[in-house]
């Protein structure tokens, strides 16, 4: 029974380290999308209470992404189930920022503001996939090592 409860505790913890690595990815994201949109429309602030709502905003989508979509954001492949979560959590990432008025309503910037989203989670999926192939090839090689390494032992004795 300890072994199963540190086993459950264990997945949780990784879970919640991925849910909080995302939501500051996330969150960096959001935010240089609406300073970039504060600039354009001459401001040189952003809302304290606008960056809560974003933080608050990541953090329940990412949760959503990886106990409802299963982490799809992290997949090896693109596939239905990864264009399935991506269009869902635009749609409420677009929802938030309706709810709280990030852009003003305006229709222009939440059009913008989701394509950004939608290329974000590609480009995050897409930079995901090129990590776990390098990862894979450096083990590998680690491998290829190790095994040569101990042929060489192997022939000492």
């Amino acid at each position: 029974m300890k072994k199963k409860t540190a086993a459950v505790f264990r997945k949780l913890l990784v879970n919640e380290i991925r849910i909080d690595f995302k939501a500051c990815v996330y969150f960096f994201c959001v935010v240089f999308f609406d300073c970039v949109i504060q600039l354009c429309e001459g401001n040189r602030s952003v809302r304290i209470l606008t960056l809560i709502e974003i933080v608050l905003t990541n953090y329940v989508i990412c949760y959503i992404q990886t106990y409802l979509f299963r982490d799809f954001d992290e997949a090896d492949r693109f596939g239905v189930n990864e264009a399935a979560g991506i269009l869902m959590c635009t749609f409420l990432y677009t929802a938030a920022s309706l709810l709280f008025g990030w852009f003003d309503g305006d229709v222009l910037y939440t059009g913008l503001f989701a394509l950004f989203i939608i290329l974000t989670y590609v480009c995050v999926i897409l930079c995901c996939i090129v990590r776990r192939k390098l990862d894979t090839k450096q083990l590998n090689a680690l491998l290829d090592h190790y095994k040569q390494k101990e042929g060489r032992d192997s022939h000492e004795c």
